[in-house]
């Protein structure tokens, strides 16, 4: 077993142990009986237990210690422990079940998320509110469903840090290969689902679509862990990161944003460099990107204040969308 997961099984039984007795305890009663102490010299015992009530207290779990004249006892009133019962309005109902109804098949951990809002909605006085009765009609996530046991398997293996092993197929190298991954989460960007996690091959941090996944997803091993998450890793990087470079970057391009949108381009996007001077036309960013369509379907939505000046294949690409926009909405409305 990990030593990390030593420590949380030891403070986990201290927690248990404490909690199962009504009076104080003494130091000697929890080193005999506490799993994890046992077989510990007493210099050792001391300085765990200390530690350990140190890191439960930062949790908000703190342990009594009471004075017994030549001895130390400790005690962990349910107060310390329990959090306060949670009264839910019928209003606050009602939000939790609508966030259960528009996650559901959409969201990789929405089992783990009905079982606590069930939980919460029980604890309330009368009767859990029914999400179903909210009525909410909601386009179903269809990626999500065509990649259910994909899904499922993923899930389990980022909560139990299991390694994996899949078919993918990459789009830039037109060719599909067998990959291994630690997996440390699943992202819905831009309309598809992502998983990250350290690639072996590569033995650094990637993203995997999972509509480019082939076959079934495999764990790696029979062992019941078999990774830790680097303290490094932050899920906030891949959240925030656009749809447009969520690979290896194959190409840069130059924008000229108006200066109304420049500031906010430069805040927005921190792939978006300044380069140049200003001109009457504005202000001039270069932006590497992963995925061309996905770039200039962004630069459309961001209006006129926005142009493409370089490379001209994709200046003549951006035109062509916008003539096709026309043509598909024309500015005169068709009589009827």
């Amino acid at each position: 077993m990990a030593r990390g997961d030593d420590k949380l099984l030891r403070q986990l039984s201290l927690v248990s142990f404490l909690l199962s007795r009504a009076r104080p305890v003494t130091g000697h009663e929890i080193a005999q009986s506490v799993e994890g102490y046992a077989g510990m010299g007493v210099d050792t015992f001391t300085r765990r237990f200390h530690m350990d009530r140190e890191e439960l207290s930062r949790s908000g779990i703190v342990v009594e210690v009471h004075d017994d004249g030549d001895r130390d006892l400790y005690h962990l009133p349910p107060e310390n422990f329990y959090l306060p019962d949670l009264e839910l309005t019928s209003e606050e109902e009602r939000a939790l079940a609508a966030a259960l109804v528009l996650l559901e098949g959409s969201f990789p951990y929405v089992r783990p998320l009905r079982l606590a809002l069930s939980t919460l909605m029980a604890a309330a006085p009368g009767d859990p509110l029914d999400p179903a009765s909210l009525g909410l009609a909601l386009p179903a996530d269809e990626e999500a469903q065509d990649r259910g046991p994909q899904f499922a398997r993923l899930e389990d293996a980022v909560a139990r840090h299991k390694s994996v092993r899949f078919g993918y197929y990459s789009a830039h190298r037109d060719a599909e290969s067998t990959r291994s991954l630690d997996p440390y989460g699943l992202f819905r960007i831009g309309g598809h689902w992502y998983v990250v996690g350290r690639d072996h091959e590569h033995d650094g941090e990637r993203m995997f679509r999972l509509s480019r996944i082939r076959g079934t997803v495999e764990f790696a091993s029979k062992k019941p862990r078999d990774f830790e998450v680097p303290d490094l890793y932050d899920p906030g990087h891949y959240r925030s990161r656009p749809s447009w470079l969520l690979d290896f970057p194959v190409g840069t391009v130059t924008l000229r944003a108006d200066a109304s949108l420049g500031w906010w381009l430069e805040r927005t996007y921190a792939e978006a460099v300044r380069v140049g001077g200003q001109d009457t036309g504005g202000e001039f960013f270069e932006v590497p990107y992963a995925d061309r369509d996905a770039l200039l379907a962004w630069v459309l939505q961001l209006g006129p204040k926005v142009e493409v000046v370089a490379p001209p294949e994709l200046r003549q690409e951006l035109t062509r969308m916008l003539r096709r926009v026309l043509d598909v909405h024309p500015s005169q409305p068709e009589p009827k």
